[in-house]
């Protein structure tokens, strides 16, 4: 399958769960449960950061397993996310930016 067709169906798929996640009660439900975990966890590593002089030398890399480690313990608390901790990694570290203007302020 070429790379046109394997987007052209990643990018169905992707619209096809947006539109479930969008239109259907549970659907919405299921969305509001992933965004309150990822506020949750954004809280947490940017807690984490700020108590620690980790900022200094943080990069993204770093960022990213630090997010995957809060995600991984936060799941034990709440079996019912499991199934979309990948999604809670994703939205948190696309606030890498945020983050490191936030913690660069603080000097």
């Amino acid at each position: 399958m070429g790379k046109f067709k394997k987007g052209f169906l990643f990018g169905a798929l992707m619209g096809a769960g947006m539109m479930w996640m969008g239109a259907t009660k549970k659907g919405r439900e299921s969305r509001d449960r992933l965004l309150e975990a990822a506020s949750d966890v954004y809280v947490d590593v940017s807690e984490k950061l700020r108590n620690s002089d980790a900022y200094k030398n943080l990069s993204k890399q770093k960022f990213v397993k630090l997010v995957s480690e809060t995600v991984d313990r936060y799941a034990k608390d709440h079996p019912s996310l499991e199934h979309g901790k990948d999604m809670i990694v994703k939205l948190v570290s696309t606030q890498w930016k945020n983050i490191r203007q936030e913690l660069k302020k603080r000097k």
